[in-house]
């Protein structure tokens, strides 16, 4: 959202400051029985939706639209509709690939099938969405909502119909001050990381990411048992870092090292790819620091495609990057040349 506004903001002369977050914890697939749990098969074809946050003339716009990713080459489906203004926010989709999941500007949730049928415009119930996660049987979302406590701070858990995909609020889960992401069982709320069990909610000890208490969280992402959180603070004395943690029994840091503005994480195997916004950057790092740096357009929302396949939005396209031996190699880009294709949210199907 806060990079939509920055892009308004060059057109005439991102509020928010986190994007999605992005969990791949299994180290293996685990059968699992549900009604939108059997995964796509993993040569296949996969879809990307992605927002489209301006009109021609550069007013807002409520559209979207779904690429497609094939042989690591992406592709314009031609398929369009209307729900939202998804800014840079998370897009998931079910384990399926069935029906996916938007944040939107405004806080509610946009919800829509594979084959771009809207379900929900904008379902909120009262709910201001930061973050979504879904349930690995494609049956449940657990959503964040990022208030103060007193003002409904916490995870939510909503149920998704079996036929139609519409949700329904079941309820309060466990409160929460300043919710930003969820990464598996890993709740990041208040610049700080803590263990989560659900449905139960039951939390763990609190482990402080970035040792101050000016930070903001940008990004975040898991890969495994080592997760990725990126403080992009534009009013603290600190500089921006990504501090990098163990889960295990309890939340250990094991880095923390200065990236400026980490609006976007994804995790893979060695690193994190990182989205720097206002250091026009794509920035991997490990767990001993810095691994390499790509220069970029303002780039914004990150997906991780198959095989570790990292798809970047930037001003002028979406740039195809993987990490490959601590380097960051481009494998294509999708040009977006026209102001009202610029993209802003961006998910991929898993």
């Amino acid at each position: 959202m806060r990079r939509s506004f920055v892009l308004l903001a060059l057109l005439t002369a991102c509020d928010g400051d986190k994007a999605p977050s992005t969990d791949d914890t299994a180290a293996e697939v685990v059968p699992v029985e549900g009604c939108r749990a059997t995964p796509l098969p993993k040569s296949a074809p996969r879809l990307v939706a992605a927002s489209l946050p301006y009109t021609a003339s550069g007013a807002a716009a409520d559209s979207w639209t779904l690429l497609q990713l094939k042989d690591e080459t992406l592709s314009a489906t031609g398929v369009t509709f209307e729900m939202g203004r998804g800014g840079g926010d998370a897009v998931v989709w079910s384990p399926d690939g069935s029906l996916g999941v938007a944040v939107q500007d405004d806080g509610s949730l946009g919800v829509f099938t594979a084959e771009g049928e809207v379900v929900h415009a904008a379902w909120s119930e009262g709910l201001y969405a930061g973050d979504v996660m879904f349930d690995p049987k494609g049956e449940t979302l657990w959503v964040i909502d990022g208030n103060w406590v007193e003002n409904g701070g916490g995870v939510y858990e909503v149920g998704v119909d079996c036929a139609t995909g519409a949700l329904s609020l079941v309820g309060l889960v466990v409160q929460s001050k300043l919710g930003e992401h969820l990464l598996g069982d890993v709740l990041i709320a208040d610049a700080a990381a803590q263990t989560i069990t659900l449905p139960g909610g039951a939390l763990g000890q609190t482990t402080d990411l970035f040792g101050h208490e000016d930070a903001i969280v940008g990004g975040a992402a898991r890969r495994g048992d080592t997760i990725y959180v990126g403080d992009n603070s534009a009013f603290s004395s600190e500089p921006n870092r990504v501090a990098v943690a163990s889960v295990g029994d309890t939340i250990t840091p094991l880095g923390l090292f200065d990236v400026y503005d980490p609006y976007a994480i994804v995790a893979v195997e060695g690193g994190a790819i990182v989205s720097s916004g206002f250091g026009d950057e794509i920035i991997a790092v490990g767990a001993e620091g810095v691994l390499d740096v790509m220069p970029s357009e303002l780039p914004g929302a990150v997906t991780l495609g198959p095989d570790e396949l990292a798809l970047v939005a930037e001003v002028s396209g979406v740039r195809l990057v993987r990490l490959e031996g601590g380097a960051l190699v481009e494998i294509g880009f999708f040009d977006t040349p026209a102001l009202e294709d610029m993209i802003g949210s961006l998910g991929v199907q898993p």
